[in-house]
């Protein structure tokens, strides 16, 4: 591969750690006057305009039957993992959230490992597990347990959730009828998405006492990176990097955007690192490192499920 192609790649590497890793810290600025599910279905909304709208201006069409997949697919990595995620992370800091939703993978290769025509396990896949549940029950046990530093139960349970949903959907986006066009299915997924997100947060009540002129211009400008950076720049240079670069080196990100986000949060949010998440963490990182190797190394189902689901989607 010639230089500047390869310098290239790791240009766009690096912006999709920085995109990916600063949104949950926008996330936590957005979530301090916007209520979750309004905030994750604006964004959603206003990004699957725009990104749809681009696709269909390029002549991309939407057939009717992509309706009742799209629809789909929205359900599960939007209203219910978005919603989870935005949720849990008024619980829990910007850096925790995003470890915690970069087990993904290790979801991924559970379901997959337990639906009928499952898929064979190898012994990086089980320590790969193994590591991840330890690495959760660690944020979540007694308080006595490695001093204080323990989370919030409610929140480290909802972001859990949000990534079994996610990896729901991923799977669920390989085996249905979507556009051939990422951008077009993600923007038809994310518009879905917001719509279901804005139809659900009356009936949850978090919209009871919210009235639109508390919204802080921060929160508005967190909106805005989300939409026009984190999913615009940050899917824009994602294609790009599946079409030119190794599903391996493309991978990458699961396990760098969470140290990003780690370190942005600490440095400018304040948000303290304790050895009990730092422990936890650790363990968390390193099983997403050894499921995201092997799957690597031998191409399955679940590696196919995690590439597509991120080609039609953003963080």
């Amino acid at each position: 591969m010639p230089a500047a192609s390869r310098s290239r790649i790791l240009a766009a590497s690096a912006a999709i750690y920085v995109v990916w890793g600063s949104a949950y810290l926008a996330m936590k600025v957005g979530l301090a006057t916007i209520p979750p599910l309004v905030l994750a279905g604006a964004r959603l909304l206003l990004a699957g305009v725009l990104m749809g709208g681009f696709a269909l201006a390029r002549g991309e069409r939407f057939e009717r039957s992509h309706l009742r997949p799209v629809m789909a697919a929205a359900g599960l990595l939007f209203l219910g993992g978005h919603g989870f995620l935005y949720w849990g992370q008024e619980r829990v800091s910007s850096g925790l959230a995003a470890v915690l939703f970069s087990t993904i993978p290790l979801w991924v290769v559970l379901v997959e490992g337990l639906s009928p025509e499952g898929i064979r396990l190898g012994w990086r896949a089980f320590s790969g597990l193994g590591l991840g549940m330890a690495g959760i029950l660690l944020l979540v046990g007694p308080a006595h347990l490695w001093g204080a530093g323990r989370v919030s139960l409610a929140g480290a349970a909802a972001i859990s959730l949000a990534a079994l949903c996610w990896a729901l959907g991923s799977i669920y986006c390989t085996r249905a009828a979507l556009p051939s066009s990422g951008a077009l299915a993600g923007g038809a997924e994310m518009f879905c998405g917001g719509i279901y997100l804005l139809a659900a947060a009356p009936l949850t009540g978090e919209l009871r006492g919210f009235h639109p002129a508390q919204v802080s211009a921060a929160s508005l400008e967190a909106v805005l990176f989300l939409v026009l950076v984190s999913s615009m720049i940050g899917f824009s240079c994602y294609l790009w990097l599946l079409k030119v670069a190794s599903p391996a080196r493309v991978s990458t990100y699961a396990y760098v955007t969470p140290l990003v986000a780690v370190g942005l949060g600490w440095a400018l949010a304040g948000e303290a690192i304790t050895l009990r998440t730092l422990a936890a963490m650790a363990l968390l990182l390193a099983a997403v490192v050894l499921i995201v190797r092997a799957q690597s190394k031998r191409p399955t189902a679940v590696l196919a499920a995690e590439m597509e689901s991120q080609a039609a989607v953003t963080r």
